[in-house]
């Protein structure tokens, strides 16, 4: 979810679609009237918790510190913005999305509390690193938040559309929501990838060693 807001308890409905072609999905995006908000450079350092205690790669959790500059592509003589953000996520909640519970808190300093996380012991994973485009979307009712994302790290491009969820009984429907609306651009359930960046990335540096 993009971080723009404090203190959040919410499930986050996220399906993620890699393409091949941004300019053309841009392109696509405009035609269907989506509205571009800003741009983003996302650097998550991904924590597991201290040896002993359970492992999210088998609980499949998620735990980060993000560092996020804000700016605006369009408008260069706007001042960027950097924010930084605690989030934990919940195990995925179905097989097809990426949707998840999501609860997240802004912090001011977080040099101090990567400090406090090394004190108590939990294990520092990987930092991603995340080029992002965003546009906003007005349909059937919904504003959709579509992200253009480039990882230099896979060399690759995905697009991410993200709506939030108050219970469990509105997954089902905000994840055909989603869905619908991927159809505008030609995308399937079929096209959804479940897996996390973080995985996809691990998941290569695994290929590699073998």
């Amino acid at each position: 979810m993009l971080s723009t807001k404090k203190n959040l308890i919410l499930i986050e409905v996220e399906i993620k679609i890699q393409i091949s072609d941004p300019n053309l999905i841009r392109k696509k995006f405009k035609e269907q009237n989506g509205i571009y908000k800003l741009s983003l450079i996302h650097e998550d350092t991904y924590y597991n918790m201290p040896s002993g205690l359970r492992d999210f790669r088998f609980t499949d959790e998620a735990l980060r510190i993000r560092n996020s500059i804000e700016f605006n592509k369009e408008n260069e003589e706007l001042p960027r913005k950097r924010k930084s953000y605690i989030t934990y996520k919940g195990k995925k909640l179905d097989k097809i999305s990426k949707s998840r519970k999501e609860i997240e808190v802004e912090v001011e300093n977080v040099e101090e509390m990567k400090e406090i996380f090394s004190v108590l012991g939990f294990q520092q994973v990987l930092t991603v690193k995340k080029e992002r485009d965003l546009y906003e979307f007005e349909y059937e009712g919904f504003l959709i938040e579509a992200l253009i994302d480039y990882l230099s790290i896979l060399g690759k491009y995905f697009i991410e559309v993200e709506l939030m969820a108050k219970s469990h009984n509105d997954l089902a429907s905000t994840r055909d929501v989603l869905f619908n609306f991927l159809s505008l651009f030609g995308y399937r359930e079929r096209d959804s990838i479940q897996k996390s960046y973080l995985e996809l990335i691990l998941e290569k540096i695994m290929k590699k060693k073998s």
